[in-house]
């Protein structure tokens, strides 16, 4: 495995606009493991693998309890396993299966939490896309969480944007074109001007040439 691998892992998770809302719904501890996560994916950041370890350290009290806990705790995993990518790539996955655990485990815990479905799905097209490991029978269900079940109206339009880009990427990723562009279109159209609407738009671009 090579230090390429798994270097999508860096895009994941918490950029989300809903980050802020569920963080202020935390315990100060889980807010602070959420914060040191954050900024252990951070550009420019002088010691990320300090504050992945403060961050697990925070957070793995509370993974039997809290759903949101579990999910950040796992994601953190994943970028611990980022770090190991290019040295020690068997310790690296994992480390990777290991945080897949814990995010999965968020969503049996609470199965409705669009944060949870939300991770779950972005870090399961990222894995599966960078990684041996395939998650897509998996992140499946989220699709329908938010597609068939109508669960991304529950969101504003940033996390609208970022769930309809990566449910397009599940289509796209599954051989389901139409679909996939389908959803490039409402990721695009939801906001136009967030990270996510311009990732849909250049998809939309390529697809269109």
């Amino acid at each position: 495995m090579k230090k390429t691998i798994l270097a999508g892992l860096w895009i994941l998770i918490i950029g989300l606009g809903a980050n802020t809302l569920f963080a202020q719904e935390a315990t100060p501890q889980i807010q602070k493991g959420i914060e040191y996560h954050n900024r252990a994916r951070s550009a420019g950041e002088k010691n990320p693998q300090g504050l992945i370890e403060d961050c697990l350290a925070l957070l793995k009290p509370f993974t039997q309890s809290d759903a949101i806990a579990s999910a950040v705790y796992g994601s953190a995993l994943t970028v611990k396993a980022s770090f190991l990518a290019g040295d020690n790539p068997m310790k690296s996955l994992g480390f990777l299966e290991k945080g897949n655990q814990f995010i999965d485990k968020a969503v049996a815990m609470d199965s409705k939490n669009v944060f949870c479905r939300l991770l779950r799905l972005e870090n399961g097209i990222e894995v599966s896309r960078t990684s041996p490991l395939k998650r897509y029978g998996i992140i499946k269900s989220d699709v329908e969480f938010f597609i068939d079940e109508g669960k991304i109206e529950q969101l504003s339009d940033c996390d609208k944007a970022e769930a309809y880009l990566y449910c397009a990427f599940f289509y796209l990723d599954s051989g389901d074109l139409d679909t996939a562009l389908e959803l490039f279109e409402e990721a695009a159209q939801a906001a136009p001007e967030s990270e996510s609407g311009k990732r849909a738009k250049k998809m939309l671009d390529i697809y269109s040439e």
